[in-house]
């Protein structure tokens, strides 16, 4: 065997204790692709306020998520890692599926390890950011980049940038919703994707186009590494599907953290706005996750709930997400298999990886 398709994720804590959200925020907290700051305000974020204070509130916040295997992250990854596994070996394909972690176990540099002791010469990264961040695709990449660099000998690496764009990604969106509003009485639904500070936004616009705005409505070579746009178009792509017109569904952002302007609008003031135009039954869904998490769960299904009701909401369902449903374990092995036979002889990276 010497393929491999390494399914690539940022991680989950071991369990929903303090101790368990420690160590995932010890490495978490440590990323300067995701804090990309001051080393030391970073060191003093981490141990004077987030190991200490946050760890232990979020932690209660977990335990009410949590399955009977584990975290529903880990659980999903681990269920699709089988399928996709089953699928190749089910089309007589010589190829290893195997998952890696950024800040939880198993540990990218640990999987990365493993496959060179296998044998594994050709490596397809997979990530499961559907829409491209520093924070999450630039810094996981750069996670691979720096353990294939500790083989004797360079493995061939490529790199599945544009999740959002295949379509076999928003053919399985169309049907999980497709499935899961047929019988809901729902008046709109709200394409909501977890937000990043515009800084970030702005550190990636190498072009000087952004705005926050217009520009988005459509992917350009000047702005083809704006989350936003990214965002923006993995909504039209999946309404376009469905065949819904605009005054079905719109589009918003949540989880913002700290007081810098992120991308808007904001799901919270969003979800008020439209109570106040007497949109009073509504659906939630999050394309900007592949599988059901804290910030779905929790967030929007308990926080953002109680807010909408708050306000004078009726009905407020939250689609779960793609998670292990047969349609989205179908479209991995699909874009992995199309993917793999893509693949260059030679170790060269994707452009949009050198960035990383």
């Amino acid at each position: 065997m010497t393929k491999a398709v390494l399914l690539l994720n940022l991680g989950t804590p071991s369990s929903p204790t303090p101790h368990g959200l420690r160590e995932f925020y010890k490495y978490f907290f440590s990323d300067p692709f995701v804090f990309d700051f001051n080393p030391i305000g970073r060191w003093l974020l981490r141990n004077l306020i987030i190991l200490p204070f946050r760890a232990p509130r979020i932690a209660k916040d977990y335990e009410q998520i949590w399955m009977a295997e584990g975290s529903p992250l880990k659980v999903y990854a681990d269920r699709m890692q089988v399928s996709v596994q089953a699928a190749f070996d089910e089309s007589g394909e010589d190829v290893l599926v195997a998952t890696g972690m950024a800040y939880s176990q198993p540990f990218i540099h640990d999987v990365m390890a493993d496959l060179e002791a296998q044998g594994i010469r050709d490596i397809l990264l997979l990530p499961m950011f559907p829409q491209y961040s520093t924070a999450t695709t630039a810094s996981i990449f750069h996670g691979v980049k720096e353990a294939a660099a500790l083989w004797s000998e360079a493995p061939n690496l490529h790199f599945v940038n544009d999740l959002y764009q295949e379509p076999a990604f928003i053919r399985a969106w169309s049907i999980l919703i497709t499935s899961d509003l047929e019988n809901d009485d729902i008046d709109h639904v709200i394409f909501s994707y977890h937000g990043v500070p515009e800084s970030t936004i702005k550190k990636a616009d190498d072009a000087g186009v952004c705005e926050f705005g217009e520009c988005c409505k459509k992917i350009t070579d000047a702005n083809r590494l704006c989350y936003r746009a990214q965002c923006v178009q993995t909504t039209e792509s999946i309404v376009r599907a469905l065949g819904w017109k605009p005054d079905r569904y719109s589009m918003a952002f949540q989880s913002r953290f700290g007081s810098q302007p992120w991308t808007q609008p904001y799901l919270d003031d969003h979800l008020k706005e439209l109570v106040n135009k007497g949109i009073k039954r509504v659906a939630v869904v999050t394309p900007s996750f592949v599988s059901d998490c804290l910030e779905t769960i929790f967030e929007i299904g308990i926080e953002y709930r109680e807010e909408f009701t708050a306000a004078g909401g009726e009905n407020f369902a939250l689609v779960p997400n793609l998670n292990d449903d047969p349609a989205w374990f179908a479209a991995v092995y699909e874009i992995a298999n199309k993917h793999l036979r893509a693949m260059p002889d030679v170790a060269t990276p994707a452009a949009l990886a050198d960035r990383a």
